[in-house]
């Protein structure tokens, strides 16, 4: 019976000594942490995002347009993305600028691609692309347009070109031209 006790007292004691441990950790140099889910930087990937969509012609005020952007692996290997969005528009940020491709004199404005209030983002997805078999296609709704005014009529020329909204891997589209009327 003193032996039972005797354990008995010893197991509390261990039970209070690991109660009071403590296992956090921090995040290592290179890699984010978003809802607890650190996504390292991925090294060596080289990927491609193209704007699909082959309209480029708007009109100023214009709701419900979406464009389609492709991401493809253009690399010899596999890549993952584990930090991929299962909110796809989430994945990309679109920016747009008055002038044609060659204008540097204005600046870069963001367009809204999601609503953070209304969508869960902590949902993902992780994407594996293949080289040059595989895409995944994204479509982004183009709210820029809305706030646009043409009051003359005549056609006015915008750049756009987007970048994923990711942390583990950069990459962006070449400048797009459309044409608002």
């Amino acid at each position: 019976m003193i032996r039972f006790f005797t354990c008995l007292i010893l197991l509390a004691g261990v039970l209070v000594f690991t109660a009071g441990c403590s296992s956090e950790q921090t995040p290592k140099p290179g890699k984010y942490r978003k809802n607890n889910f650190y996504f390292p930087k991925l090294k060596d990937y080289s990927l491609q995002l193209s704007l699909l969509t082959s309209r480029r012609e708007y009109y100023a005020g214009e709701e419900n347009v979406v464009l389609t952007f492709s991401l493809k692996n253009t690399g010899l290997k596999p890549v993952t993305i584990a930090e991929w969005y299962a909110y796809e528009p989430a994945n990309i940020k679109l920016f747009y600028r008055p002038g044609g491709t060659e204008n540097n004199s204005e600046k870069w404005l963001a367009s809204p691609t999601f609503d953070p209030q209304k969508r869960s983002l902590q949902n993902r997805s992780p994407l594996t692309l293949k080289p040059s078999t595989t895409q995944a296609l994204v479509q982004v709704p183009a709210a820029f347009l809305k706030k646009l005014n043409n009051k003359n009529g005549k056609k006015v020329t915008y750049s756009i070109y987007a970048e994923l909204n990711l942390h583990s891997v950069t990459v962006k589209s070449i400048p797009a031209e459309i044409y608002i009327k």
